[in-house]
């Protein structure tokens, strides 16, 4: 059984990147999982959709921000997947850009289609969102994001108190990050080497590199990789951490590491509320950014973390036993 990976893959975010080897961990012994897009600008495919659609047996979309309720994708929401079975899993609806009745017609055409045999939110605020506006075939159910329940690798231990950052590029040009720089300032004197790491790879994580290399001291160190597993376990040798990049909070606080969260979004917030954590949540142009970094940093407690990863695993479970179901394997 062939099933084709919808999202954002092949750019090089940390996040979507990952969204891959979670898949792959829990279904993988079910299925061949391979993205489906082989470009990463439009049209994102060299062949007809209609021909992408016949290579497979049936689709995963997500996860991720997903559904914008002001707009609609032309990658993740083709009516052609239709005919195929299709599982939608760990999506998340962002609401800062309003709200748009043609956008959300659409996502009902499309939602209320028999083919969605799966339909899974990443919190409770995107799933109520979902079932309210869109009104699907199918109730969307909610669990934890899907990188809560992927192994990380377990990084080695240095022994000193680090400070991890991790800053991005945006589309609105250079950001003013005159409060990063003065939370850096402050944790060394607390004691703390400061690791820029860059949470990207491919053309995305060219691009992070640039903005973070512009940024850093001299006396900073920048960890710059391809491998997703280097990126986590430098994560994990961090006591602390600060993040543009969501991906990073949910991988930090799996290992335990508190993440001073740099965006109020939507899933930022969310996230912040699964942890119990929102003392977290801040701006990169919070003056009193600096205050949030502690000299001994509260760690997400384990019952937390065990929560968070339990949850995870049962919404992968609920997609594998739909997919069984479906396929009778």
């Amino acid at each position: 059984m062939k099933i084709g990976l919808v999202g954002f893959f092949g750019w090089g975010n940390f996040g979507d990147e990952l969204f891959i080897k979670a898949h792959r961990q829990y279904l993988g012994d079910i299925a061949t999982l391979e993205p489906i897009n082989n470009l990463i600008k439009k049209p994102y495919f060299t062949k007809a959709v209609n021909e992408v659609v016949e290579n497979f047996d049936a689709f995963i979309i997500g996860g991720g921000d997903l559904i914008t309720p002001w707009t609609v994708s032309e990658l993740y929401w083709k009516i052609e997947y239709l005919e195929k079975p299709v599982f939608v899993t760990g999506i998340g609806v962002p609401k800062w850009g309003g709200y748009n009745k043609n956008a959300v017609e659409k996502y009902r055409k499309f939602f209320q289609s028999d083919s969605i045999k799966t339909f899974i939110g990443r919190d409770k605020e995107s799933a109520d969102w979902i079932n309210k506006h869109v009104k699907p075939s199918i109730l969307c159910k909610n669990f934890a994001d899907l990188i809560c329940a992927l192994d990380l690798p377990e990084p080695p231990q240095s022994g000193e108190k680090i400070l991890g950052v991790s800053l991005r590029s945006r589309r609105g040009g250079e950001d003013d990050f005159t409060e990063v720089r003065r939370l850096c300032d402050s944790a060394k004197k607390m004691g703390y080497t400061i690791k820029h790491i860059v949470l990207a790879n491919q053309s995305t994580g060219k691009k992070d590199y640039n903005v973070i290399k512009k940024f850093a001291a001299n006396d900073e160190e920048i960890l710059y990789s391809e491998s997703l597993d280097e990126m986590c376990m430098a994560i994990g040798q961090c006591s602390a951490f600060v993040s543009m990049k969501f991906h990073g909070t949910v991988v930090a606080s799996m290992y335990g590491i508190p993440s001073i969260i740099l965006s109020a979004t939507d899933k930022n917030l969310n996230f912040s509320r699964l942890l119990e954590r929102p003392d977290l949540v801040s701006s990169f142009k919070d003056k009193y950014l600096h205050k949030k970094l502690a000299y001994e940093p509260v760690r997400i407690h384990s019952q937390v973390r065990n929560m968070l990863r339990d949850n995870a695993r049962r919404g992968y479970d609920v997609i594998r036993h739909s997919i069984q179901m479906e396929f009778k394997v």
